[in-house]
């Protein structure tokens, strides 16, 4: 699976959705590595990834949804500033523990390949933790 076919698909869709409005209040999010307050439905908003899933030519599928392995962030950091990933694990390390940090590096390792069966499982999985977090927050996607 190439980068463009992943980050286009409805399953990352509703993943880093669901991640944004997760940390979010409705609207805005705090950057997981700068600090600065981002509007979650617009572009210089991301949702990015502890452990990257394309990182010089090799994928890390097997912790590409996990939800400890995502936090939001700036453009900026995410696309341009490589993720900042030591800044990013102890933001993730603060939310959901060293342990289950560690694991997602050990995790890592593991073989995964993301099949038409798999992506639609993350699809419907995220999609059901989105609209159950809508109706708490609203939907700031929804013109």
């Amino acid at each position: 699976m190439k980068s463009k076919v992943f980050y286009k698909s409805s399953a990352w869709k509703y993943c880093s959705r669901y991640v944004l409005l997760y940390y979010s209040d409705g609207l805005y999010v705090k950057c997981s590595t700068s600090g600065k307050i981002l509007k979650i439905n617009e572009a210089n908003c991301h949702c990015g990834h502890l452990i990257k899933v394309f990182d010089a030519g090799r994928t890390n599928f097997a912790t590409a949804f996990d939800f400890e392995n995502l936090a939001p962030q700036s453009i900026q950091d995410n696309r341009y500033s490589g993720g900042k990933p030591d800044i990013m694990r102890k933001w993730l390390e603060e939310k959901h523990g060293v342990n289950k940090i560690d694991s997602l590096y050990i995790k890592r390792h593991n073989i995964c390949r993301l099949d038409k069966f798999t992506i639609d499982y993350w699809k419907v999985y995220y999609k059901s933790l989105f609209d159950n977090l809508v109706k708490e927050k609203g939907n700031p996607w929804k013109n």
